[in-house]
């Protein structure tokens, strides 16, 4: 069996981003480990102009990968840019245009070189496996692209599915995002043989949203274990190697790693940091450190940080951080946070424990497994409370230690040549069997 790993979302996000989100980080990462535990048993394809999939090189993938993690930050451009195809009916044009999304095919040119690259259909064989690790639903035919491929090679296939946030707490984006979402999604979960999450919450969230749609899973969804930490290559150790900000003083500064947008509750943050700096003197309250990319429907909490100068200078924030500089925060915080209201996963809360600082973390969702019994969980609804845990890490320093003498005897963390393994594991015509013969109850 070959595993075939669908990346095409990777190329479109590099194009549109400067900086990966958890999705890209999580399939950058395991592709990588993939690629240097099986070799030649992983192959890599894109979404061809014909409805199908073509094969790229491991280099180019990795080219990729590299642009979105490296030092140098490409331009940004809106995530809503789009680009045209001539060649393609014009009503799926302006599809992909009322969804903020691409073309369904790629521009002229985008895969049309002077020789045509080699296609899934021409080297698949019947039992291989086509996955989509990723974000596959930027294509609006993602649905028959998957279901021509599978009837003209025999291929299985299958899709991690990272959470069903837009279809199930809808409030958190922005209009127009559910219809299209729910649309890749309720299309491909039939044809799929294998589903794999990224927790038991989202394996939860996928059987009660299928039940509830009358959508028969072919066998039960399968959580994937998470890794944790950057490759290698972009840091000399596992912590990695950086240089902090120079407005940035080790230990003086709390973190929170994140786009910055409603779901993820800075604004529960902010609302802290307000609190501590009206209650204790302002020298003993660390700066607040917001490291992400700036999202949606945060105009509210924008404007209220622009209205105090930033906290008076006790709020930074970092944006677009490459990974030796995410590594230098994690590694120089204090402690972290991650407040968010839903989660499929969590990554900056396994990467916080990883890098031995504690976490404030949610109580909702996955979040819990990705911080086991290392974390101190709060209400992301409840800022007093939550603001009462925060103050009692600043003010009380054994209770800290305490946490990150836990964190260093006991919390093992899971690396992405483990997650790679337990993907070839679990997509294995024999693992497949299994599942299947066990149902979906």
């Amino acid at each position: 069996m070959k595993l075939w790993l669908d990346v095409d979302d990777l190329f479109y996000f590099a194009e549109r981003s400067a900086r990966p989100t958890g999705i890209q980080r999580l399939t950058g990462e395991v592709y990588t480990a993939l690629n240097s535990i099986a070799g030649d048993a992983v192959g890599f394809v894109r979404h061809d102009s014909e409805g199908g999939f073509a094969i790229v090189s491991w280099a180019e993938v990795a080219q990729t990968y590299e642009k979105l993690v490296g030092e140098s930050v490409p331009p940004a451009t809106t995530v809503h840019e789009t680009t045209t195809c001539e060649d393609r009916p014009s009503w799926l044009n302006r599809l992909a245009l009322a969804l903020g999304l691409r073309s369904a095919t790629p521009p002229p040119g985008e895969l049309r070189t002077a020789s045509l690259p080699p296609t899934l259909k021409q080297f698949a064989r019947p039992g291989d496996m086509l996955c989509a690790l990723g974000a596959p639903w930027h294509d609006p035919l993602y649905k028959e692209r998957v279901e021509r491929c599978k009837t003209e090679t025999g291929v299985r296939f299958s899709v991690l599915i990272h959470d069903l946030i837009p279809l199930i707490r809808p409030e958190f984006f922005e209009k127009g995002r559910a219809p299209h979402f729910e649309a890749v999604i309720g299309g491909i979960l039939p044809l799929t043989d294998q589903v794999l999450t990224n927790s038991r919450a989202t394996a939860a969230d996928v059987t009660r949203w299928s039940s509830e749609r009358g959508i028969v899973l072919k066998a039960a969804p399968e959580p994937l274990p998470i890794g944790t930490g950057f490759s290698s290559r972009r840091s000399t150790d596992h912590i990695g190697v950086g240089t902090l900000p120079s407005s940035l003083k080790e230990g003086d500064f709390v973190l929170f790693v994140s786009t910055i947008e409603v779901r993820k509750n800075h604004t529960q943050a902010f609302r802290i940091w307000c609190q501590l700096l009206r209650e204790l003197p302002e020298a003993s309250v660390p700066t607040l450190v917001f490291a992400g990319s700036w999202g949606w429907m945060v105009e509210d909490l924008r404007k209220a940080i622009e209205a105090t100068n930033h906290l008076n200078g006790k709020l930074q924030i970092i944006l677009s951080p490459d990974d030796a500089t995410l590594a230098s925060l994690y590694k120089g915080c204090r402690f972290s946070l991650y407040l968010s209201h839903y989660e499929g996963w969590g990554l900056p809360v396994s990467d916080s424990l990883s890098y031995g600082k504690p976490c404030v973390a949610s109580n909702r969702a996955s979040i819990p497994e990705a911080g086991g019994r290392f974390c101190v969980y709060v209400d992301p609804d409840d800022t007093t409370s939550a603001g009462g845990v925060v103050r009692s890490l600043l003010t009380d320093p054994a209770l800290l230690a305490r946490l990150e003498a836990d964190l260093k005897a006991e919390f093992i963390p899971t690396s992405w040549t483990d997650t790679a393994r337990s993907l070839l594991d679990l997509v294995s015509p024999r693992h497949c069997r299994v599942s299947i013969a066990s149902g979906t109850d």
